[in-house]
Formats: structure tokens, sequence, C-alpha cells
């Protein structure tokens, strides 16, 4: 159904998308108001669900093409990162904070579509965030030298717990870079930097052959 939506030209397509990220983001799937989006984009409600079919279709399309944008502004901001494990993780974090900066809209529906999910939509939703930690961690993975883990370290594993770590701790400071401009965010990035040090300092102790 969504080819339809595909369909209109693309500088309508980015418009009406902005209005659905906005309400998403702001309301969650539950309390987002199709009537709303509808008013708000100046189109009729019969026009709306013929670009989507449904509520749940274009929320679903939403969060495709979010993570798709996501991935793409993700891989541009990253260039080559460092080889060693950790300090590949922060910074891919750091680039991770200048895309909460660059583009607060889309983080915001990312926290709130992953994080706030209703029934009728956890299938779909639990195959989507399989998919995108997945491809993260693949991510992260790319250019890794692995040769200074211990024997019987999984790297997979060591990842995903340090993936838990990290976005709970972006999760904490992310309404304060919502509010800051990014000259003002370069200084909350620092404290981040050095929390997230501290923590990387004590998993070193157990899984590298040798931490100087």
């Amino acid at each position: 159904m969504t080819e339809n939506f595909r369909k209109i030209p693309e500088p309508e397509q980015e418009r009406i998308l902005k209005i659905i990220l906005k309400e998403f983001a702001g309301n969650g799937y539950l309390r987002t108001s199709t009537n709303a989006i509808v008013q708000i984009a100046g189109i009729p409600k019969g026009t709306l669900f013929y670009y989507f079919g449904s509520k749940k279709m274009m929320f679903l399309y939403t969060v495709d093409e979010a993570v798709r944008r996501y991935t793409e502004i993700y891989r541009q901001l990253a260039g080559t990162p460092p080889v060693d494990l950790f300090e590949e993780l922060l910074y891919r974090m750091k680039v991770k904070l200048q895309f909460i900066q660059q583009d607060p809209l889309l983080y915001r529906f990312f926290y709130k579509a992953f994080l706030d999910i209703p029934e009728e939509l956890k299938d779909e939703m639990a195959t989507r965030f399989e998919a995108y930690s997945a491809e993260s961690q693949d991510l992260a993975k790319e250019n890794i030298d692995q040769s200074k883990l211990k024997e019987g370290i999984d790297l997979d594993v060591v990842l995903k717990m340090i993936h838990l770590m990290l976005e709970g701790l972006l999760n904490r400071y992310t309404p304060q870079l919502n509010q800051m401009h990014p000259e003002e965010g370069l200084h909350l990035v620092d404290a981040i930097e050095t929390e997230c040090r501290q923590y990387f300092d004590l998993i070193m102790q157990g899984i590298y052959k040798q931490v100087k």
C-alpha cells in the first residue's frame, strides 16, 4: 500500500513524513491521531489512508524510513573509526551524540518507537529491533582489532553489554542535549566521555590480555 505514498513528488513526501514523525515522536503510537495529522498536513483523511492503508502501516513505514535515514546519516558522520574496541565504541557514541543534536526529531521518534510499543505492534517492532541491533553490532565490529581480547571472550556478548550501557547513558543525557545548541553540547559530550572511560576501564580489566 505504501507504494502509493512513494509515487507522490518527493517534496510532498518529505513534508507529510515530517508531520507524521513529529506527531509520533511527541505522542507515541497510541496517542497519535490521524485526524491531527491530516489537519496539519492539509490533506483529506481518505488520501492519508490511500497512501498508507492504516495507522499501523503508516507507523511501520515511518520506522523503516527513519532507520534507513539514521543509518545513512550515521555512516556519513562516522568516517573511519579507531581499531581499538573501546576507542571505537567511544568514537561511535560521540557520533551518535552529534546525530542527536543534528536531527533531534528523528532521534526522539526512535526513542519513542522502540520504548513505548503497544501490544498490536510487538511482533513487527521486535523484528525491526533485532535487525537494527544486528546492523549496529556489525558496524561496530567492522574494523575492530580483536587480538587484544583474552582467549574465549565472545565479542558479540561484549558488544551487547556495552551497547546496553551506552544506550542507558545516552537516554539519561538526551533531554539535556535536546535543549542545547551544538556548541553548548560540547561540554556535556566531554562529561559523557569522561564517565564512559571510567566504565570502559573496568570492563577492559575483564576482557583484555593486558591493560596499560
